[in-house]
């Protein structure tokens, strides 16, 4: 993880789900930094965390003002949140607020316009990306399948110095591990259904199909590419 090592606690994983980045965290920073994760709903961690006496579990609206005193953060990680989120400078704006000076957020995103399936038909496979790339979900506010793209940009654009841009491409040779190939073909079945793309529809079946006998011989292959970045918030750290 490219986040520098924080003086002190607490440092803060915003919009942190059941918690992987969290671990990802503790793995690196040892067991006695303190964590916070936080969640609009309260966040269910993983059964690792929850153990956790170092890690506090935070339900917050992270398109309101943020339940931290000004200041009070070492540092911060947002990963796959930014693109539901209806006015990303306000959110960046409080983020600001929060952290001390000088502390780093480390602000990332998978850029699923981006999303590679090796298929037989490439022009479907195109259409069946788009349409998932292209969906917001009904617990979503707003969606942009090329936020991951976009994050210097906004990174700029916020009251935070932009210290370091990273890129990485995620890689699944392998369907039906739960692995992320697998999240992606869920994601993409949820689309065409939400978004009532009845011809797609009819044909994602024999796609699918064409995925597991690729996967028979050996020749499955799904990438993600995932953009990141470090911005340091204004002042003397």
């Amino acid at each position: 993880m490219a986040l520098p090592s924080p003086r002190a606690g607490p440092v803060v994983d915003l919009g942190c789900g059941s918690g992987e980045t969290l671990l990802a965290l503790r793995e690196r920073f040892g067991p006695e930094l303190e964590l916070v994760g936080v969640e609009r709903d309260m966040p269910a961690l993983d059964e690792r965390l929850a153990a956790d006496a170092r890690v506090r579990p935070v339900a917050a609206d992270l398109r309101a003002a943020l339940p931290f005193a000004t200041g009070s953060i070492a540092a911060a990680v947002c990963h796959n949140t930014l693109e539901c989120l209806p006015d990303k400078q306000a959110f960046l704006h409080e983020v600001a607020r929060v952290l001390v000076a000088g502390g780093h957020l480390l602000l990332g995103h998978s850029d699923f316009d981006t999303i590679a399936f090796n298929a037989s038909d490439r022009d479907l496979t195109r259409r069946l990306v788009h349409a998932f790339a292209d969906t917001q979900e009904a617990w979503m506010d707003a969606a942009d399948g090329m936020i991951g793209r976009k994050l210097v940009a906004i990174g700029r654009g916020s009251p935070f110095e932009l210290v370091r841009t990273l890129g990485w491409v995620c890689i699944d040779t392998q369907p039906g591990g739960g692995g992320l190939a697998d999240s992606a073909i869920a994601g993409i079945a949820g689309a065409l259904r939400r978004d009532g793309h009845d011809e797609l529809v009819e044909r994602f079946d024999g796609w699918l199909d064409d995925l597991r006998a690729l996967a028979a011989r050996g020749e499955f292959f799904f990438s993600v590419n995932d953009y990141a970045v470090l911005l340091r918030s204004p002042g003397a750290p």
